[in-house]
């Protein structure tokens, strides 16, 4: 994931690459960025990114699918217009600041660290080892 949104990020700003790589690139970042956000993706392999995690109410099936669609709809809501609009209008410039100020691998770690810690209550010590607590 770290090595993908490098790649796509350096195409994206690349004024030699073409217009249909750039927009893959584009797509893809955004695909990469939110994944490296999700704390399963950079957690523990036998929980499978989510997928072997069941998760039942308003958001159903497995805990992968409700964090990349479930829980964005209900947070972005029905019109993506209106969505797109007020998340733009939210960007200030110390967001942005802050934004760049960090690396992709920053963002794994903080994705990690919410994963381990205990509060979260997604994983616990099995033995010598931090493993995820299958519920």
């Amino acid at each position: 994931m770290l090595t993908a949104i490098l790649n796509d990020a350096r195409v994206l700003s690349s004024k030699d690459a073409a217009d249909a790589d750039r927009l893959i690139a584009l797509k893809s970042l955004g695909h990469w960025v939110g994944d490296i956000h999700q704390p399963l993706h950079v957690s523990f392999e036998e929980d499978r990114g989510g997928n072997s995690i069941k998760v039942n109410g308003q958001c159903s099936g497995n805990l992968h699918a409700t964090w990349d669609n479930c829980l964005v709809q209900y947070a972005v809501g029905p019109d993506i217009s209106e969505a797109v609009t007020e998340l733009l209008e939210g960007i200030t410039p110390e967001l942005q600041t802050r934004w760049t100020a960090s690396e992709p691998r920053d963002w794994a770690n903080e994705s990690f660290a919410i994963s381990e810690a205990a509060r979260t209550g997604y994983c616990a010590m099995r033995g010598d080892f931090l493993r995820y607590a299958k519920r």
